[in-house]
């Protein structure tokens, strides 16, 4: 039996490890492999952080992934998200796409699913998109109130000191 040169062995040592390589990041980016999910587009006027292989929910539970970001350079309030999602769930039409984050910055893709169950979005077909408004987005709103407040609460405590000082 003809053996192969210690070459052609590390060559295809080195070209197996290449393939285990790329086809182990993609299982860790949460992509399923050689699977038959569907693709739907989610147009955005901003992504805010949304990434490729974020995670994709609805009611809470993971339905996809975030496969691919593509940025029109013609129409910059034009940014496309490619979703992969499992090829059992069926997107109701009126259904909505929102980026939330939590409190410790994991951004996520959330799908508002649309009330008419009896008429379902075809795979590859376009949904709306946009920004949900999170905790701290809400704490944002209260800043302007509070800076106005500022002043007033610096002359109350210099009064209070003034008062404690005699």
């Amino acid at each position: 039996m003809k053996t192969f040169s210690k070459e052609i062995q590390i060559a295809l040592v080195a070209l197996v490890g290449i393939v285990v390589l790329y086809f182990g990041l993609q299982f860790l980016k949460g992509l399923t492999l050689f699977s038959t999910d569907n693709n739907y587009y989610v147009k955005f006027k901003d992504i805010s952080g949304l990434s490729a292989s974020s995670p994709v929910y609805a009611n809470g539970y993971r339905v996809g992934v975030v496969e691919d970001i593509i940025y029109d350079f013609e129409n910059q309030d034009n940014i496309v998200a490619v979703m992969s999602i499992n090829n059992e769930m069926h997107i109701p039409s009126g259904s909505r796409a929102e980026i939330s984050s939590d409190l410790l910055g994991n951004i996520k893709l959330e799908l508002k699913l649309g009330p008419n169950f009896s008429d379902i979005i075809e795979p590859g077909d376009t949904i709306s998109g946009g920004l949900q408004l999170g905790a701290m987005a809400k704490a944002a709103n209260i800043i302007p109130r509070v800076e106005s407040l500022l002043p007033k609460l610096d002359s109350i405590l210099a009064n209070v000191n003034a008062l404690l000082a005699n």
